[in-house]
């Protein structure tokens, strides 16, 4: 035997054990082929039995890209704001991002910019000099996804541009998509798949609980949008000029005293109270505190540059709430932020001594989130600060000095010591995975339970075990010695296919089963093609030797054609497919390159030692 053979022995003899050892905790964690524990240490990626196979939880959510397309028409609106006090000479280019309230109330009185519609901007101007500043050549360089629908006086009206509608939608499926398996990825929960599919996503988390299924759902399902914002105390006159008599039971106009800023220490400011019984989680009939304030604050006519949010309180801030009541609050703040979660570089769970010790989530800016953050606080110093999530104030501190440094932290309430902690890291894996580009309206939920993966998957794998049974019986009838090759290089295939996939934790399935027998069939007829061209040779007179050279040799690129022709179908389910359909393409597609190695490589090894080392001077081909 020559040096080469050696060589590629080696190579086929290490592709082995590398793909047993890889494989061997998969059997190990099947109950099939116990492995020494070292071996579970090393290797630690295992075979994940797909939904089909092992039960879980299956979810369907409809991304609300109406939502999404509104948002990012209310960024327009709120950019339009300075870009206009820019282009009218108001205030300099250097100062759009920091306006000063006063600021804003001067160009208030030249010019409001409202929001109409789900997709629409209205500019009124208060003099034609300024409007006529206001140029299409101006609204296409700033803002080319809008376009102008409508003028008319004063007045300028906007509309987004259709083009751009079906880009934002697009993009927000697959920002959602991205999201969502951050946020799975951040659970430890590898084995999930998240599809897109046009503007719905589909999660499905094999082997998960009940426990787990609500655990999941809420995380998932939580837009986490997170903005710091301003309140407005000496603006919340129009809750107490409320008509209290109109208000629903339960509903009260509060004050209290709040600062507005280092020169007025104390103002009195007003806000909306709604304290109501606890619903019970089935009881549809019950409304909650939290809804009856929200269906109050739907009737008032709240300025398009300002926003109420709630916040619920605990018996620390409200010291008569009874244990079966709850209670919740508005704070009115200006629409307007400079920092988001965007602005967030990291997010963990602390504990802060000052609140004996409760879990809190603190926050770590970026370095442009932290020079904003800084800024937004040194112009607001006296000034109470909302901490908002998803329209919800979590806290509302009052700014005492500038804060730099680029953190922040965020306190969840009173109550139980575990779910305090259980909520701040649930808070933390969204934040890190960022906030969802439009909430997710729950679609189609499905528990599966094991039972019917477990009668399919029986059926599904003895189906491929009687089918490469037969195959190898034929092979070993058919073709005698060679048969006997070609029936090894099948179970090596089997081996390296099954090591591919445990080594990228793949997640098997029942068109993977599938996949997996129709390997078995393209790897013999791999096996079939070389052992015809060497009985051809044999035929004309060659020798073992020369007709096993000559055989791989002539029959290579038929094999590599159509082993070729089918990984491109494999590519192209794999493009186009969804869930099982990838799932059998990429099951395919390895078994395609499995396929190769043993068929053309480690076939032509054993029969080289077969003709060369063992010296056969008749080979049989059947």
């Amino acid at each position: 035997m020559d040096r080469s053979w050696y060589f590629r022995f080696s190579l086929v003899l290490a592709a082995i054990v590398a793909a047993w050892l890889t494989l061997w905790p998969s059997l190990d964690q099947a109950g099939w082929v116990p492995a020494p524990q070292w071996v579970k240490e090393t290797f630690k990626r295992r075979i994940s039995p797909g939904l089909d196979i092992r039960g879980g939880l299956r979810l369907m959510y409809e991304v609300e890209v109406d939502e999404y397309i509104r948002d990012r028409r209310d960024r327009y609106s709120e950019e339009m704001v300075r870009d206009l006090g820019v282009l009218l000479g108001v205030v300099e280019e250097d100062e759009r991002d920091n306006l000063s309230r006063e600021q804003l109330a001067s160009l208030g009185e030249r010019y409001t910019v409202q929001r109409v519609g789900p997709r629409s901007i209205r500019v009124l101007f208060t003099s034609a000099e300024d409007k006529s500043q206001f140029t299409t050549e101006w609204l296409q360089r700033k803002y080319p996804e809008l376009r102008l629908s409508g003028s008319d006086g004063m007045r300028v009206d906007l509309a987004m541009r259709e083009d751009r509608i079906a880009e934002l939608t697009e993009t927000a499926v697959e920002q959602a998509k991205l999201t969502v398996t951050n946020r799975i990825d951040g659970l430890g929960l590898r084995e999930a798949t998240v599809i897109g599919r046009d503007s719905d996503l589909i999660v499905e988390i094999p082997g998960a609980s009940q426990e787990d299924f609500d655990r999941i759902r809420e995380i998932i399902a939580t837009t986490a949008r997170l903005e710091f914002k301003i309140l407005d105390e000496e603006g919340t006159s129009l809750f107490r000029d409320l008509d209290r008599s109109t208000l629903p039971e339960g509903v009260t106009v509060e004050a209290e005293g709040a600062p507005a800023g280092e020169t007025q220490p104390s103002v009195t400011s007003y806000f909306l109270l709604s304290r109501a019984p606890k619903c019970a989680d089935r009881d549809e009939t019950c409304r909650t505190a939290r809804a009856r304030l929200e269906a109050v604050l739907e009737g008032i006519a709240i300025p398009d540059d300002h926003q109420a949010v709630v916040k619920q309180l605990d018996r620390s801030e409200l010291s008569e709430l009874g244990n079966d009541e709850e209670a919740w609050r508005t704070f009115y703040v200006y629409r307007s932020t400079n920092v988001t979660g965007e602005d967030i570089a990291d997010a963990f769970v602390s504990f802060d001594p000052q609140e004996g010790n409760r879990p809190v989530v603190s926050l770590q800016f970026n370095s442009s989130g932290a020079t904003k953050f800084e800024d937004m606080t040194g112009r607001n110093i006296k000034r109470r600060m909302a901490i908002v999530l998803d329209d919800k104030a979590e806290s509302a501190p009052v700014i005492q000095a500038r804060i730099g440094g680029g953190r922040a932290q965020i306190t969840l309430g009173s109550g139980d010591y575990n779910r305090l902690f259980d909520e701040a890291n649930a808070l933390v894996v969204v934040l890190r995975a960022g906030a969802l580009p439009a909430p997710l309206r729950p679609a189609n939920e499905q528990l599966i339970g094991p039972t019917l993966g477990r009668d399919s998957v029986e059926k599904g794998a003895l189906g491929a075990v009687v089918g490469i049974g037969l195959v190898l019986l034929f092979m070993l009838v058919y073709y005698s010695v060679v048969g006997i090759v070609a029936n090894v290089m099948v179970i090596l295939n089997l081996l390296f296919l099954l090591g591919i996939m445990a080594g990228f934790e793949a997640t098997l399935t029942l068109p993977g089963v599938a996949a997996l027998a129709l390997t078995v069939g393209m790897a013999v007829d791999a096996n079939v093609l070389i052992i015809e061209r060497i009985r051809e040779e044999l035929r004309a007179g060659k020798s073992p030797r020369s007709a096993v050279d000559q055989g791989f040799g002539r029959a290579f690129s038929s094999v590599f054609d159509s082993q070729l022709t089918t990984f491109i179908a494999g590519v192209v389910l794999f493009q186009f497919g969804t869930g099982p359909i990838k799932g059998f393409a990429v099951m395919l597609m390895i078994g395609i390159i499995t396929s190769l190695f043993t068929g053309v490589f480690c076939a032509k090894v054993m029969l080289d030692w077969i003709v060369r080392g063992l010296r056969v001077k008749r080979l049989k081909v059947g």
